[in-house]
């Protein structure tokens, strides 16, 4: 049998049993959620099933919150830009929350049913340290579990697991292919991670509110409302920012430049119609360059090591 790489304390078990939001979960998924072990992980003890299905519970407390962000900010971004290929949906974010939405978009294509903790518990849980991308998000979920998730549903408020961290950098140490200094090699792009999904959300927020308003009734004044207008809308030139080598995990290469600047050009005036409609039949044409307005393009990077099976 597969011994439990995470050990939840009983002070932690207890404080878990302590939270109606968490109770609540573990409830809801015992009943809509298959239980059921694999042939190569049949548990026959009790106990020991239930450790599997409650680590099964906190994954589940962990990364969905993070999923549904992701699928809000998707959906955002497709308003937004009405973009007809998905690998255009980037272009409604900037800066860190970009580098997120790729990172997320990339990991949720391939890793979307143990995000959701679909299948065998004891597989759903070992799952969790076998790759780097895999302890990443759970690393940076567990920073996140303090954040308040503006677009998960209401109610009972899940606790805190930045208990769980320590779990995980025990998992980790002990583990023979990964070792005791991989916890903290990995803090710094957990960090970025963590930082880059609340920048994420609060992009999300401000592009819905500006889809949300109502039609302003003159074209706002560019030294008044810059402060105010989505990022979606502001100049770029001045964003720091990398471009990338194209991953082939991102599925996409670079576009012409030419033809990224016709793209930018649609984009910015059927935000701006969605802001003025009668103000964007007013814009004059240019042929001006739009180097200064392009958003810079993050780094993505897609080196992963992966245990063998």
């Amino acid at each position: 049998m597969l011994k439990m790489p995470f050990t939840i304390t009983s002070e932690d078990a207890e404080s878990l049993s302590q939270s109606d939001g968490f109770t609540i979960l573990s409830d809801h998924l015992a009943e809509h959620l298959d239980s059921r072990f694999c042939p190569d992980h049949d548990c026959k003890d009790e106990e020991e099933a239930a450790s599997w299905i409650t680590a099964r519970d906190i994954l589940h407390a962990l990364l969905v919150p993070v999923a549904e962000l992701f699928d809000k900010a998707q959906y955002v971004a497709e308003v937004a830009t009405h973009a007809e290929k998905v690998e255009d949906l980037e272009y409604a974010y900037t800066g860190e929350a970009r580098g997120a939405f790729l990172w997320l978009s990339c990991f949720l294509e391939q890793e979307r049913a143990w995000t959701f903790t679909q299948g065998c518990p004891a597989c759903v849980v070992s799952h969790s340290l076998d790759s780097e991308f895999t302890i990443r998000l759970l690393y940076s979920a567990c920073l996140l579990s303090d954040v308040h998730y503006p677009f998960t549903l209401e109610g009972p408020k899940l606790p805190s697991f930045m208990f769980f961290l320590e779990s995980l950098r025990t998992a980790l140490s002990e583990d023979a292919l990964w070792g005791p200094d991989f916890f903290d090699r990995m803090t710094p792009k957990a960090t970025q991670t963590r930082d880059g999904i609340e920048d994420l959300i609060h992009q999300s927020l401000q592009i819905d509110a500006m889809l949300s308003a109502p039609p302003s009734p003159t074209p706002p004044s560019s030294g008044e409302s810059s402060a105010q207008v989505s990022p979606l809308l502001l100049p770029l030139g001045n964003s720091p920012g990398m471009k990338i080598k194209r991953s082939k995990m991102a599925r996409r290469q670079l576009r012409l430049k030419a033809e990224e600047e016709q793209w930018v050009e649609q984009m910015l005036l059927q935000a701006w119609e969605k802001l003025d409609p009668a103000a964007a039949d007013e814009l004059p044409s240019t042929d001006q360059s739009l180097d200064a307005i392009v958003k810079s393009l993050p780094m993505v990077s897609v080196s992963e090591v992966v245990h063998d099976k």
